[in-house]
């Protein structure tokens, strides 16, 4: 008589056990689905120390789901350190190909200077623009970096990307030495607060749209942009030149003349230099080392400039070299020197005395100093009468 009545009273004591375990089962699979394993094989192992006699059949099922998971983990493992073994190792290649670039890019304008002869002052201006044209006639992009940003195709300004972050892939993929940067590099510039699934969506989006702007009135290839294991870069098939690489060419082939000859070089570099760097990226900390240091070379070469004219008796000349040095850099002593003793020379000795009280104010606001003693001694100097050349 009492069987039956143990029998329910079993039954229904393990009925809530048997409940917890298919809940338990039911959220460790669910978290399975969406790839949550180790919170799915966590519950699914509670789930095994609660199995009634009843349900123990799934311990095999469980011990090989186990197994299976055990396996993934050891290999998500090793693909994540593979992964990260391969961005250094391409992190290194890419310091390597940019120096490389840069190498090759030196011997090539050192080459190139040493056959180029001083051109005369008194160049015609007729035979220099047809010069121009001649190479804006090459199958080559120019792209414009002093000021507005520019891109040229034989001579022409394309159409710029209506989408403000293709603008600025393009810009930056311009500016690299070897044009090229990975996804990466350029999620994090342009949407840093944003999910990897996120940023790289709108990358795709975004660099499809820029390719397609670039098509847009010339025969540009397909591919111009080119997507290989992560990395964009501009497709090497089409040449590219700047206003930056001819500034530095110019530079760097004053630099190893003198007098007249240098001096020619010299201006045509500055006439490159009509705003700094990449304006619409006056603020990025990617482009500031490189727009630094051509600003440096552009200080050297106004002064040096300034100091030709000023050599020569060419003063008003002179003054407007140190001047665009001042323009440049507020804080400039050096040039506020040179111009006090350009005006000095020139007999404007208001003029010189005014451009000590303007660097004495300008150094105050920006770096709370006072002007050097050389700066001093040569304003009273002047006050005294005592400047010589």
């Amino acid at each position: 008589m009492d069987s039956p009545h143990i029998a329910n009273t079993q039954v229904s004591s393990n009925t809530p056990n048997c409940l917890s375990v298919a809940l338990l089962l039911e959220r460790g699979i669910a978290c399975f689905q969406r790839e949550h394993y180790a919170e799915g094989m966590a519950l699914l192992t509670l789930a095994d120390e609660l199995l009634t006699p009843e349900w123990m059949h799934l311990t095999g099922l469980l011990t090989m789901l186990r197994c299976e998971y055990a396996k993934h983990f050891h290999l998500q493992q090793t693909l994540q350190e593979v992964s990260a073994r391969f961005i250094e190792v391409q992190t290194e290649l890419e310091a390597n190909i940019a120096a490389f670039s840069a190498l090759s890019s030196r011997l090539l304008t050192e080459t190139l200077s040493k056959q180029i002869q001083p051109v005369p002052r008194e160049v015609d201006s007729l035979q220099v623009q047809e010069s121009v044209e001649d190479d804006s006639a090459n199958p080559t992009l120019y792209a414009v970096c002093f000021g507005p940003f520019e891109l040229r195709y034989q001579g022409v300004p394309l159409a710029l990307c209506s989408n403000r972050n293709g603008q600025a892939i393009l810009r930056y993929l311009v500016a690299q030495p070897d044009h090229r940067a990975t996804a990466d590099t350029l999620m994090a510039l342009l949407w840093p607060d944003d999910t990897t699934e996120v940023a790289l969506r709108k990358l795709y989006v975004t660099v499809s749209i820029l390719r397609r702007s670039l098509q847009k009135g010339c025969d540009l290839p397909d591919k111009y942009i080119l997507h290989k294991q992560g990395v964009y870069q501009l497709n090497p098939v089409v040449l590219l030149h700047s206003d930056v690489e001819e500034f530095l060419a110019l530079y760097n082939t004053g630099r190893k003349l003198s007098g007249e000859a240098a001096v020619y070089y010299y201006e045509k570099a500055c006439s490159l230099y009509t705003r700094p760097f990449l304006i619409e990226d006056l603020y990025a900390d990617w482009s500031f080392t490189r727009r630094e240091q051509l600003r440096q070379i552009r200080l050297s070469m106004c002064s040096a400039l300034a100091s030709h004219y000023l050599e020569v008796g060419s003063y008003e000349i002179a003054a407007r070299w140190a001047a665009a040095g001042i323009e440049e850099n507020r804080c400039d002593e050096a040039a506020y020197r040179q111009l006090m003793h350009i005006y000095a020379l020139a007999g404007r000795r208001n003029e010189a005395l005014r451009q000590y009280q303007l660097c004495q104010q300008a150094l105050l606001d920006e770096l709370h100093l006072q002007p050097m003693p050389e700066t001093v001694a040569l304003y009273e100097a002047i006050i005294q009468g005592k400047f010589n050349r």
